[in-house]
């Protein structure tokens, strides 16, 4: 996995048609192809020029905005969407590539962050899927701690989802057993997946190592607390690219909002699948969503 981290000065510069409140991002020497890319789809959707982004849009393009509402590709032109993260002095830049076919992109402004997801096409490198969060520091409505154990049936003995490749079969199963257990959850995400899981409530997560300790923290606080399972997923859909997968899925969260997850998944120098990616986009119109007990038992 190759990780760059790079801070951009925004410098102004004469582009035709281009607003002229547009600050442009300029290409640098260590840009490669995809940087170069997701630079110039950024500078096309903020113009909203749709010919020169079509380049670049993948025909399965989705955007999720920060409002937790997903896109469809002609649904974003026809709203005049427009990137949460355009330009600016303060605008960080991380790169990291999985296998040869599969690149993901985060531009990140203070407490606003971009995700794209980039993948290798037969015509080239096209952006898949992008999500937006413009995270809050916390909840503006009241959780509700479930009183009682609720088991992990939905997402770890059945999905509406039904794998058709190999490696979708292979990354729903990893995740599947990921979702089991903080055993198995600490297992099967990247041990490097430092400040990498991003969520609309609270932005960036800490390290995995800190996340763990925050765990067991809650754990002995309250040992005799309900066991919830993790949140059911409710619509998945992914790409298969062989050495990564692109995974996009609904799930309400037990006593919480909504969210939409964009994740990329692949495997380890071992060839042990594990989460690599990860955004939690919530749903900002959903209800909070609640579970009732003695739920029947999927087999």
């Amino acid at each position: 996995m190759n990780c760059l981290v790079r801070n951009l000065v925004a410098t102004g510069i004469a582009c035709a048609g281009l607003m002229s409140t547009l600050a442009s991002l300029p290409a640098t020497a260590a840009d490669d192809a995809v940087v170069t890319a997701d630079k110039a789809v950024v500078a096309a959707l903020a113009k909203g020029d749709k010919a020169a982004a079509n380049k670049w849009l993948d025909p399965d393009f989705s955007w999720i905005d920060s409002e937790g509402i997903m896109w469809a590709k002609e649904d974003a032109f026809r709203g005049g969407l427009k990137p949460l993260v355009v330009a600016g002095d303060d605008i960080k830049i991380i790169e990291h590539k999985y296998g040869k076919s599969v690149v993901w992109i985060q531009w990140n402004q203070g407490n606003k962050y971009s995700a794209r997801f980039w993948v290798k096409r037969p015509t080239g490198w096209k952006l898949l899927h992008t999500t937006e969060i413009a995270s809050i520091p916390k909840r503006d409505f009241q959780t509700v701690e479930p009183t009682y154990d609720i088991p992990c049936n939905n997402p770890c003995k059945a999905v509406p989802y039904k794998p058709l490749t190999p490696g979708e079969k292979a990354s729903l199963d990893e995740w599947q057993e990921q979702e089991s257990s903080q055993q198995n959850w600490e297992k099967h995400v990247a041990d490097n997946m430092d400040q990498r899981v991003v969520s609309t409530y609270g932005g960036a997560s800490p390290s995995k190592a800190d996340r763990i300790a925050g765990m067991n923290k809650r754990k002995a606080a309250n040992p005799n607390a309900p066991k919830v399972g993790a949140a059911p997923a409710l619509w998945i859909r992914t790409w298969d690219f062989g050495d990564a997968v692109v995974m996009v899925s609904v799930q309400p969260t037990y006593g919480d909002k909504a969210y939409w997850s964009s994740r990329i998944l692949a495997p380890n120098e071992s060839g042990l699948w594990q989460m690599m990616e990860s955004y939690h986009n919530y749903i900002l119109a959903s209800p909070v969503m609640t579970a009732t007990p003695n739920q029947p038992d999927l087999k």
